[in-house]
C-alpha cells in the first residue's frame, strides 16, 4: 500500500515537472517571436502628418522587435523577415511594388528619376 502510495506521488510529481518544462518552452518561445502590428504599409494613411507618425512608429516598434529577437541579425535578414511579414498578412501592394522593384528596366527608370 506504502509503495502503491509512493508510486502515484512519483507520477504526479512528474506530471507537474513535465508540465511546468512545457509551460517554460512556451514562454520562451513567445518571447522569441517577433510582435507583430498586423497593418500593411499602405493600410496608414501616409498622406496626414499622424498617418505618417503611426507609420514610423509602428516601423520602429516591428525593427526593434526584430532585432531584440534575432540578435545578431543582418539587415539582409531583416529583409526577409519584413518580406514575409508582406506574405504572412496579405499585404498585396507591398509585394507588388518589391516585384516591381525587381525589373531591371523599372529600376532604371526611378533611379534617373531620382538623380534629376
Amino acid at each position: 500500500m506504502v509503495r502503491l502510495l509512493m508510486k502515484r506521488k512519483m507520477l504526479y510529481a512528474s506530471i507537474l515537472i513535465i508540465l511546468m518544462v512545457l509551460g517554460i518552452i512556451f514562454v520562451a518561445a513567445k518571447r522569441g517571436t517577433i510582435a507583430t502590428h498586423h497593418k500593411c504599409p499602405d493600410d496608414y494613411d501616409k498622406t496626414t502628418d499622424a498617418g505618417m507618425a503611426e507609420y514610423k512608429i509602428d516601423m520602429d516598434k516591428w525593427t526593434n522587435d526584430f532585432f531584440d529577437s534575432h540578435p545578431g541579425a543582418t539587415l539582409d535578414d531583416w529583409s526577409k523577415a519584413r518580406y514575409q511579414f508582406w506574405v504572412d498578412n496579405k499585404c498585396v501592394a507591398a509585394l507588388r511594388r518589391y516585384a516591381e522593384s525587381k525589373d531591371p528596366a523599372k529600376m532604371e527608370l526611378i533611379i534617373d528619376t531620382l538623380k534629376e
